[in-house]
C-alpha cells in the first residue's frame, strides 16, 4: 500500500494479476522502474542481484556514442551468476504477491529461464535497473569505492601533518629571515638562551627531510603502480594528486635543509631521483585522464566512459585541472630551493654599503619561492582533495565512506614515519640544543659553538697537533659545551674552520 511519502511496495503493485511464476515475464519488473510509486523500492530490491563481482562483468557502455546519459548491458543475461540468496531477497521485494513467497528452487528456475530464452528482455531489465538505480546502487553496500591506503582516515591524517609540518618548516627558508634565524643569540646578551624554539627545529630538519624523502618516494612508486594495478580511475587520480603534493613538501623541506646544514651529497641525489619521477609523472599524467572508468564509476557517473574535451564530463575535465597548475607551482618551487643549495650560493651577491642592491633583492625573492609557492602548491592540492572527497561522499555515501574510515598497513606505516623527528623535535626542545647535538656526536668527539650559531666537531687528545687542556679536550662524559661568547671564530686548539683534525 501507498505510505506517506506515496512510494508503493513492488509486491503489493499487481495490474496484471499475476498469480503464478510462469505468467511472470521479466518485462514486468522493468514497468515497476518507470512507475514513480515503485521505483524506490524497486531500486534497494534490485541493489540485490547486481554484488560487485557481477556488475564488472555486465559490460557497461553506452548507448549512443558521446551520450553517457543512457548506458546499456552488452553482456549475455545468462552469464550473470546471481547468488541463491541475493536471488530470494530479490524474488521477495520485488515480485508481485503472492508469487513473492515462491520457494527458492521455483526462483532460480524462473531466473535461469528468463535470462536464457528471454534475453532481449532480460538485458532491458539489467540496464534499466544501471540506469535508473545508479544513485541507490551506488550508495549501497554492495560496492565498495576508494582504496583505504589512499582516502582511508589514516592517509588524511598524515597527510594533514605533513602539509603543517611542511609549511612551518619552509618558514625557516624563507629569504628575509634566514639569517636572523642563523643567528644563535642576541649580540647584546649572548647568554640569554632565547632560540631554543629555532634551534629545535633547525636540528630537526635532517630527519624530517628524510622521513618525507622515504614517504614521497613510496607513493611515488605505488602511483605508477597503481596506473596497471587499479580499475578505478578515481584511485588512480587521487594517488596521482597526492604523488604532488608529497613531491611540494620535498622540495619545500630541501630548500630549508639546504638553507641551515652542511651539504651532503645524498640530499642532493634524493631530491634529483623525486624530480624526475614528479616529471615523469606528470609527463604520463594523459594515461590516467584517458583511463577508462571501472564499471562502478561509468554508472555511478563520477567516470563516464572515454574522457576527451568534448565529452563534457564534469568530474573528469574540472577536477583534472588541479594536476596542471599544481605541477607549475611546483617547478617555481623547485627553481627556488636551487637558490639555497651551497654550490649555487657561493654566487649570492652581498649588500653594498650596508644598502641592498636590486641583485640581493632579487636573490631574496628568489629564496623566498620555496615558502611561497610551496604554500601555494599545498593549498592547491588540499582544495583538489576537498572538492573530489564532497563530490565521492555525495555521489556514493556510505559506500565511500566505510573505505574512508578503513585502516590499511599503509596508513599506519605513514603516520609511523613522523615519529623520528617528532621525537627528535621533543628532545632539542626539553634537552635544550646543545644537551640535544652533544648526544648526537660520535663516541670520543667534543664540540664547539661558534659565534656564527654552527656547530665545529674538535677531536679529543690525543692530538697530531700541539694540544693546550681546554675544556674541549676534557674526556668524553666530563666535558661541558664551550659557552659560545668565549669562543672565537676559530677553535682555542689553534686549528682553523676546515683544518681540525678528525677521527
Amino acid at each position: 500500500m501507498a505510505n506517506a511519502t506515496g512510494t508503493i511496495d513492488p509486491t503489493q503493485w499487481n495490474p496484471h494479476n499475476v498469480s503464478s511464476l510462469a505468467s511472470l515475464p521479466i518485462a514486468y519488473l522493468t514497468e515497476l522502474f518507470f512507475q514513480n510509486a515503485t521505483r524506490a523500492k524497486s531500486c534497494v530490491a534490485a541493489s540485490a542481484i547486481l554484488p560487485l563481482s557481477n556488475f564488472s562483468l555486465l559490460d557497461v557502455q553506452p548507448s549512443v556514442a558521446g551520450n553517457h546519459d543512457v548506458l546499456k548491458v552488452n553482456a549475455d543475461p545468462a552469464s550473470i551468476d546471481v547468488g541463491l540468496k541475493d536471488l530470494v531477497r530479490f524474488a521477495n521485494q520485488l515480485f508481485p504477491y503472492p508469487v513473492n513467497g515462491s520457494a527458492v528452487g521455483d526462483v532460480a528456475t524462473w531466473w535461469t529461464n528468463a535470462t536464457i530464452f528471454d534475453k532481449g528482455n532480460a538485458t532491458d531489465f539489467l540496464s534499466t535497473v544501471v540506469n535508473t538505480c545508479s544513485g541507490t546502487y551506488c550508495r549501497s553496500d554492495f560496492i565498495t569505492i576508494g582504496n583505504p591506503d589512499i582516502v582511508g582516515i589514516g592517509m588524511l591524517v598524515a597527510t594533514s601533518m605533513l602539509l603543517l609540518l611542511a609549511f612551518l618548516f619552509s618558514l625557516l627558508s624563507f629569504g628575509p629571515i634566514i639569517n636572523y634565524i642563523r643567528s644563535p643569540r642576541k649580540k647584546d646578551n649572548p647568554k640569554k638562551k632565547n632560540f631554543s624554539f629555532r634551534s629545535s627545529c633547525v636540528g630537526t630538519v635532517d630527519e624530517l627531510f628524510s622521513a618525507v624523502f622515504v614517504f614521497t618516494i613510496s607513493v611515488l612508486v605505488s602511483t605508477f603502480v597503481f596506473r596497471y594495478k587499479t580499475d578505478a580511475r578515481f584511485d588512480a587520480l587521487m594517488a596521482d594528486g597526492l604523488s604532488m603534493f608529497c613531491s611540494t613538501t620535498v622540495v619545500m623541506l630541501a630548500a630549508t635543509y639546504w638553507a641551515h646544514n652542511r651539504q651532503r651529497p645524498q640530499n642532493t641525489i634524493s631530491v634529483f631521483v623525486i624530480a624526475a619521477l614528479t616529471i615523469a609523472l606528470f609527463a604520463t599524467h594523459f594515461s590516467v585522464v584517458n583511463m577508462h572508468a571501472s564499471p562502478i564509476e561509468l554508472a555511478c557517473g563520477t567516470g563516464k566512459g572515454w574522457v576527451s574535451a568534448t565529452d563534457g564530463d564534469p568530474f573528469d575535465m574540472n577536477h583534472f585541472r588541479f594536476i596542471p597548475v599544481g605541477f607549475a607551482v611546483w617547478c617555481l618551487t623547485l627553481i627556488g630551493a636551487v637558490f639555497h643549495h651551497p654550490y649555487v650560493e657561493q654566487w649570492k651577491p652581498e649588500k653594498v654599503d650596508g644598502r641592498r642592491t636590486f641583485a640581493y633583492v632579487m636573490w631574496k625573492t628568489g629564496e623566498s619561492l620555496p615558502s611561497i609557492f610551496g604554500t601555494a602548491g599545498l593549498i592547491i592540492y588540499a582544495a583538489y582533495f576537498f572538492d573530489t572527497w564532497q563530490m565521492m561522499k555525495v555521489t556514493y555515501g556510505d559506500a565511500f565512506t566505510k573505505s574512508e574510515s578503513t585502516w590499511g598497513f599503509g596508513q599506519y606505516l605513514a603516520l609511523f614515519t613522523w615519529t623520528p623527528p617528532l621525537l627528535s623535535f621533543g628532545h632539542a626542545m626539553l634537552a635544550g640544543p646543545e644537551a640535544f647535538f652533544i648526544s648526537r656526536l660520535p663516541k670520543g668527539f667534543n664540540f664547539v659553538f661558534r659565534e656564527d650559531g654552527s656547530v665545529k666537531e674538535v677531536c679529543p687528545c690525543p692530538c697530531p697537533c700541539p694540544c693546550p687542556p681546554h675544556e674541549e679536550h676534557a674526556p668524553v662524559g666530563e666535558k661541558t659545551a664551550a659557552k659560545s661568547e668565549n669562543i672565537p671564530l676559530t677553535d682555542r686548539s689553534g686549528h682553523d674552520d676546515d683544518s681540525a683534525p678528525r677521527r
